[in-house]
């Protein structure tokens, strides 16, 4: 008896560190599983000014304010069938526009950037890709729970419909790239 009270202390310790990791590997294991039912392989995104004018010089007549342009880059197996219905960002579900591309997919741009990977969206892939352009905000509509939840760690929600279910795929991060300037 004298023996195991000497690791009272150890048991909660190492019990604790054993939770910890299967919290975690549950955590995986969940996210793993609702990943099977998103198409999409990989999330390329990326914002940018659209500035009207040439680079270093006075705006262009008549040229519209300073705008910036959202692109979302999905990646998807050849054959995977969906469509994508919006974005939610800031809060806000907004329009899309979507095309197919295809990889490698480069920024449009009147001059060629010194730095030629930085004009790469998304590099080459045998993976199919969907071009998003996130476009105008539809007043009065709500996130639901598991949108707005993944709202607070992502920038951007992408909701599409695959085999008739709905799925939301977070956008964590837009990249900044270059400005597009346009006369």
């Amino acid at each position: 008896m004298a023996s195991s009270s000497r690791y009272v202390g150890r048991p909660t310790a190492w019990t604790a560190f054993l939770l910890s990791i299967a919290t975690a590997l549950s955590g995986l294991m969940s996210s793993n599983c609702e990943a099977q039912n998103s198409p999409v392989v990989k999330v390329h995104a990326y914002q940018r000014e659209i500035v009207g004018g040439i680079p270093g010089g006075p705006p262009g007549v008549g040229a519209p304010a300073k705008q910036t342009e959202y692109l979302i880059y999905l990646e998807t197996a050849p054959k995977a069938a969906f469509t994508v219905e919006g974005v939610w960002k800031d809060g806000q579900f907004h329009t899309v526009e979507t095309a197919v591309k295809k990889a490698p997919v480069r920024f449009e741009s009147p001059v060629r950037l010194a730095d030629e990977s930085r004009s790469i969206a998304v590099p080459a892939t045998t993976n199919t890709v969907t071009e998003i352009v996130v476009r105008d905000a539809v007043p009065g509509r709500q996130a639901d729970a598991t949108a707005a939840k993944m709202l607070g760690t992502s920038q951007a929600v992408v909701v599409l419909r695959h085999q008739g279910q709905p799925v939301l795929v977070a956008v964590e991060k837009f990249d900044r790239r270059d400005p597009l300037y346009r006369r």
